[in-house]
């Protein structure tokens, strides 16, 4: 590209003044002046334009920018940048949305959250649409300052299924319970289970309790009960030392007092008001309104202590996403243990997973194999004896039971790979103090707090934790 001067008869190239710098992702085109122009000449946005284009730059070019370079009479003394492109969005995992039968939460005129109400867990009726399915998105494709596309990643499916008295309805994308109950919330089913009730603290008269469905006690457990359910657990008052075991999520309304002594884990999620000296497990997250003091905490998801006076203080904390808290450690420097990333049980399930991915395959390829010799025999006009017509059905059925299996263990292997990327991007938030005495790891990296930092998060960067404002 060349330009005629104002006054002169002479062209002059405009390779020679400006330079465009392109990104290594080609998503950015930078423009810097290596001389000034001839002050009779006179350079025109059509012109510059026309330039840029011809060195490939034709999506997402700042005409502002542009304009900077025509209007300035001296010449640009820092790159400016002159296109961006525009990256992809991704689509959306598909993902089972649980309904809601009553609000989350109710607060009293001082904004205090009634806890009762928060983990009340409703009860459903037999014909009730459950859950639903929302669908997979396709994303968005993304461009270069090139004009080149960017194809966006397509957002992951997964097939519904029917959890335990559920069922998925005609067109796949709802589920509807079969009995009357209350719901628990898996990651891809939901299910109905009955409810057993205690009507105030357990005791000597109603023992132990082991029970297939969900479990409501209206009053305390003491130290020394066990306490099991296939399904949730509520607690209206306060657990000592005691068992605690779900399969699906424990909500404790007046908080855990384990004394060092007993056990709580749930495969789902636990919500209580405080921890103190408990020994705690969950598979998903741990919501704690108050305060975790002295306590072993292990969870795969995260753990949030941010409500009400939100300190952690003394014990064991691990979570494999993220930690947030309004204070942790205390004036006294009391030792604090944080671990955040990925958990061992993760890489545990990916090669458990990955064996039943491997036998499913396997078993397949020999089932399909042993149905083609039955229905060659059938093409060639042979009669399949009765034995080998009920043994052809059994393939049949193991074959679809089987592909299930790899199809499940498909789905579970993507899911924990995903997990372990996130891995390393665990953080730890505090909205308060992070005090002294305080020793955060990640992974074979780990820090000891010495002095105290406000509002600040911590995660690790290029092999190194990093503490920087929240």
């Amino acid at each position: 590209m060349q330009f005629e001067s104002g006054d002169l008869n002479t062209m002059t190239p405009l390779d020679e003044i400006f330079e465009i710098i392109i990104s290594k992702d080609k998503m950015n085109a930078t423009l810097i002046q290596n001389q000034k122009l001839e002050d009779d000449v006179q350079l025109t946005m059509e012109q510059l334009r026309s330039w840029v284009k011809e060195h490939g730059v034709v999506s997402g070019i700042n005409e502002n920018n542009l304009k900077i370079v025509i209007d300035n009479a001296e010449p640009i003394t820092s790159p400016i940048v002159i296109a961006e492109g525009e990256y992809p969005i991704n689509g959306r995992n598909a993902f089972l949305q649980a309904v809601q039968f009553d609000s989350e939460q109710d607060q009293n005129a001082e904004g205090q959250v009634d806890l009762k109400k928060v983990i009340t867990i409703p009860s459903v009726s037999q014909g009730q649409t459950v859950g639903r399915k929302v669908e997979a998105t396709a994303g968005k494709s993304g461009i270069n300052v090139f004009g080149e596309e960017i194809p966006a990643k397509p957002g992951r499916d997964f097939i519904l299924r029917p959890g335990k008295n559920t069922a998925v309805s005609d067109d796949k994308l709802s589920l509807i319970a079969q009995v009357d109950g209350q719901q628990c919330i898996d990651k891809k089913t939901i299910h109905v289970y009955p409810i057993y009730e205690v009507h105030g603290d357990l005791d000597m008269k109603t023992g132990n309790i082991d029970f297939i469905g969900n479990v409501t006690i209206r009053g305390n457990v003491p130290a020394g009960f066990v306490v099991k359910a296939k399904g949730d657990i509520r607690i209206q008052g306060t657990v000592e030392a005691a068992t605690i075991i779900s399969e699906g999520s424990i909500f404790v309304a007046a908080g855990i007092v384990g004394q060092g002594k007993g056990f709580i884990k749930a495969q789902k999620d636990i919500h209580t008001i405080f921890i103190n000296q408990g020994n705690v497990e969950a598979d998903g997250d741990l919501h704690v309104n108050q305060s975790i003091l002295h306590s072993k905490c292990t969870v795969n998801g995260s753990i949030y202590c941010n409500k009400g006076k939100g300190n952690l203080v003394g014990g064991q904390l691990s979570a494999g996403k993220e930690i947030y808290a309004k204070e942790i450690g205390n004036s006294m420097h009391t030792q604090t243990e944080l671990f955040i990333g990925v958990h061992q049980q993760v890489l545990e399930d990916i090669e458990k997973n990955k064996k039943i991915l491997k036998l499913a395959t396997e078993e397949l390829e020999k089932l399909n194999k042993l149905l083609l010799v039955f229905e060659l025999k059938e093409k060639q006009g042979q009669v399949l004896q009765a034995n080998e017509r009920i043994m052809k059905l059994r393939v049949r059925n193991t074959l679809l039971q089987t592909e299930e299996r790899k199809v499940t263990a498909e789905e579970e292997l993507a899911e924990l790979n995903e997990e372990l990327e996130q891995g390393q991007t665990g953080v730890v938030k505090v909205e308060r103090s992070l005090l002294p005495n305080v020793t955060l790891t990640f992974g074979k990296y780990r820090r000891k707090i010495t002095a105290t930092h406000q509002n600040v998060k911590v995660f690790i960067m290029d092999s190194e934790i990093q503490i920087v404002p929240l």
